[in-house]
């Protein structure tokens, strides 16, 4: 549709010409929502499944996720992907919510740790995704602050592995993150865990700025998930469905 600048041109990947592209911003590597080295997961196929049903490409463009509001804003992209108000950005361009996460604190059941609130995380070694002190909100950030067993780590398959060989008391991340890491080490198939919802959900949407082109997204969107392929892909990347938990939702 448009021609993205040739700065990040090495990160288009060629398709088919039979059909207009669609220069869809990604975030960087966040398997299962998004496995950028094999240009697939949950929600660049949802996307890319939603476009070929109106008759357009994907054309992924893979860049550090703060960065999707400015191309937007410089109108450099078609849509951006994990979208929601918080982001600097104009709400009015968001689509419907295509996926819903939901931050947890996850303990091995041996534990039997009883954690209800986040003042219950207190005097407990964590680990945590980068920023989550301050994503997480000042409750949770005046609980780590001073707490010299709280770290925060970028690949979220390793802080499953501090979790699981008993290395921390919990482990704070997206509940789907921790379950596709745990599932796809056999070291940990017998190992239970509990997952502590002390977070609210944070449903995510597409940002696209053409209203007709966010019209015809929100529509195959809500066929997509009506007619049982929302459900396929969650069953593919083995992920836990959240969006009956949005208000007037349609679920899969």
């Amino acid at each position: 549709m448009r021609f993205f600048s040739l700065v990040l041109s090495f990160w288009l990947l060629p398709f088919s010409a039979s059909s207009e592209e669609i220069d869809v911003v990604v975030g960087w590597n966040k398997p299962p929502y998004v496995i950028s080295q094999e240009n697939s997961g949950f929600e660049v196929d949802v996307a890319r499944a939603i476009l070929a049903d109106m008759g357009h490409d994907l054309s992924p463009i893979y860049v550090p996720f703060g960065r999707t509001a400015r191309l937007l804003e410089d109108n450099l992209i078609d849509l951006g992907l994990t979208q929601n108000p918080a982001h600097v950005l104009d709400p009015a361009i968001l689509s419907d919510p295509y996926v819903v996460y939901q931050n947890v604190a996850v303990t091995r059941a041996e534990s039997k740790f009883e954690i209800n609130s986040i003042e219950d995380l207190r005097g407990k070694s964590i680990i945590a995704f980068q920023t989550a002190d301050v994503v997480l909100g000042e409750a949770f950030r005046q609980i780590v602050t001073d707490q010299t067993t709280y770290m925060e780590m970028a690949r979220q398959d390793r802080q499953v592995d501090m979790l699981m060989l008993g290395h921390v008391d919990v482990v704070i991340l997206d509940r789907n993150i921790f379950n596709y890491f745990k599932s796809n080490n056999t070291a940990y198939s017998g190992d239970e865990v509990v997952f502590h919802e002390l977070f609210p959900i944070s449903p995510y949407s597409a940002a696209i700025p053409d209203p007709e082109l966010r019209v015809a997204f929100n529509n195959k969107l809500r066929t997509f998930i009506e007619t049982g392929r929302y459900q396929q892909l969650l069953d593919k990347y083995k992920l836990e469905s959240l969006l009956h938990l949005l208000p007037h939702a349609t679920t899969p």
